[in-house]
């Protein structure tokens, strides 16, 4: 399980937990990814002011080890939109492959490069899961997404507001 933009760790450790309880027996990780400098908006993402969604490393890793969670859950400090290329060239990453991907930045830069990286490595039935699909405040994630993958039919959650659509890879 991947999630790109970690702020405080809370999905991360969320699908930790749930991976514990569901998958008791499986060899299911959580890799966090996230620069910890918060969001860099761009002039489309309104909805953002530059640093919102920071919180130190260490606090991600003290809330990781107060859970108990620290044999699943892999924080990745790493700049998305430049380094995610370079970490699964490394041989010790280089096997990844993902069951769910949740893209919760809603930044185009983010979103796009994520994408590229991750839709490979996303596993035949494995779901991308969005957290600002349709946001009119956040048009950069629904730019990325037509952009790179056009022909990919999401569906939309009509029961809540974030996370708020999902694709199964076929």
């Amino acid at each position: 399980i991947a999630e790109v933009g970690v702020d405080k760790g809370t999905s991360s450790i969320y699908f930790a937990k749930l991976a514990k309880i569901f998958e008791p027996n499986s060899l299911t990780l959580v890799h966090g990814f996230d620069w910890f400098q918060g969001a860099k908006p761009t002039s489309e993402e309104s909805f953002l002011e530059e640093g919102a969604y920071k919180t130190e490393e260490e606090i991600v890793h003290k809330l990781v080890a107060a859970n108990g969670l620290e044999n699943l859950v892999h924080i990745h400090k790493l700049d998305a939109t430049k380094e995610l290329g370079t970490f699964f060239e490394k041989s010790e990453n280089a096997h990844l492959q993902f069951k769910l991907v949740f893209l919760d930045c809603g930044i185009y830069d983010v979103v796009a490069e994520s994408i590229k990286h991750f839709w490979s490595r996303l596993t035949p039935g494995g779901i991308l899961l969005l957290d600002h699909y349709s946001f009119e405040q956040a048009p950069g994630e629904m730019r990325a997404i037509r952009e790179l993958l056009p022909s990919v039919k999401f569906k939309q959650f009509s029961f809540g507001w974030m996370p708020a659509a999902y694709a199964i890879k076929e």
